[in-house]
């Protein structure tokens, strides 16, 4: 019985912070890298016009698909921002887990992209770690 009143108070919790998070996405930071290189949290759908608003022309995504059961599927989160102007491209990788063959990725990428870009995942980190180890 109590297992299941601490279930309960876990995916209420969970709830709870999920719904703070999403708040948090309407009011999303970024920072800025370089001149044309910026890093953020998760980007939401919500997100997309006030980004294509403030001028970002690409996104890159670090982040695998499904790392948290609240964030949007990145090929879906792409089809809004084609279609507000946005170009957008995969490169997930787990925390510490860059390979060179991502860090590749991940440069050529971003010297085709338009600019300026965001790159983004759960906080930033990794997006960040790949921009550095992509120069």
């Amino acid at each position: 019985m109590f297992q299941f009143i601490d279930r309960i108070k876990k995916a209420l919790a969970a709830a709870a912070d999920q719904a703070g998070q999403m708040e948090a996405k309407s009011k999303m930071r970024m920072n800025q890298v370089s001149d044309d290189f910026y890093v953020s949290g998760q980007v939401g759908f919500s997100d997309l016009p006030a980004l294509a608003e403030q001028g970002i022309k690409s996104l890159i995504c670090a982040r695998p698909d499904d790392e948290e059961g609240n964030q949007p599927r990145f090929a879906d989160l792409a089809k809004e921002a084609k279609a507000l102007g946005i170009e957008a491209l995969h490169v997930p990788i787990s925390p510490g887990q860059a390979t060179p063959d991502a860090i590749a990725k991940f440069g050529k990428g971003y010297a085709k992209m338009a600019k300026p870009v965001l790159g983004y995942c759960r906080s930033g980190a990794r997006a960040h770690s790949l921009y550095e180890m992509s120069k």
